[in-house]
């Protein structure tokens, strides 16, 4: 008889229950830990989890920038757009030049933490507005842009 994996068994109960928000947050947590796992293999020099890792971690951001949708989005959308462009190519230079400092780690938990606010500010009032816009309850003005140097 084969054991389930409990973080994957906690992952697929998670996501049964989790709005389209909480699935972007469960993503951005699972190319946090991709890109972890990356360091860790560079660090230790091992080709074949690195590659894994690095790879996962694209097809993550694959999912992610396929389903902005630039009509409802707008600014975000493309701004989105934009960073995951920026970070795909970020994790292939990191994979040819074997560079953790290239994998962006903080700027992936920077934009997380965002989500994961959005999450918040949609379980309060019902309505899935992003931080720092006026619609939304709570923001304040001045909310961090989007930077794709960090």
């Amino acid at each position: 008889m084969k054991i389930p994996n409990a973080a994957l068994a906690y992952r697929e109960a998670t996501s049964l229950g989790a709005s389209p928000v909480g699935i972007v947050v469960l993503l951005y947590d699972r190319l946090a830990q991709d890109i972890h796992a990356a360091i860790a293999a560079m660090r230790s020099n091992e080709v074949e989890p690195r590659s894994l890792s690095i790879n996962h971690a694209l097809l993550i951001l694959q999912q992610l920038q396929g389903r902005l949708d630039f009509a409802a989005g707008g600014t975000a959308a493309r701004q989105l757009d934009a960073f995951y462009s920026h970070v795909r190519a970020k994790l292939l230079e990191a994979q040819i030049r074997q560079s953790s400092e290239l994998l962006l780690a903080q700027a992936i938990a920077k934009v997380r933490e965002s989500w994961a606010e959005v999450e918040r500010n949609t379980a309060q009032t019902g309505v899935a507005v992003p931080p720092g816009t006026p619609d939304a309850p709570g923001a304040g003005a001045g909310a961090p842009a989007l930077n794709l140097g960090a």
